[in-house]
């Protein structure tokens, strides 16, 4: 999946990179998102203002299809 992931740098800038999706655990649902937004917390968490954290991936305002989920989630 493309991911908008911090730079190792931790500039307030990130890079789009390929990531690849551990498999989901108990109670999880994995979702295809279709559109995902930031909002400015993702922004300061780019610009380390809570500290640096290279490598996460920031957006979690999503839309999307629900593709798979854990055996242990009702549907």
């Amino acid at each position: 999946m493309k991911a908008a992931v911090v730079r190792d740098s931790v500039d307030g800038y990130v890079d789009i990179k390929d990531v690849t999706l551990r498999p989901i655990h108990h109670g999880e649902a994995l979702v295809d998102v279709e559109y995902c937004g930031l909002c400015h917390t993702d922004l300061h968490v780019a610009a380390g203002d809570f500290g640096a954290v290279p490598g996460r991936i920031i957006g979690h305002e999503g839309v999307g299809i629900v593709s798979q989920v854990a055996d242990d989630v009702e549907t």
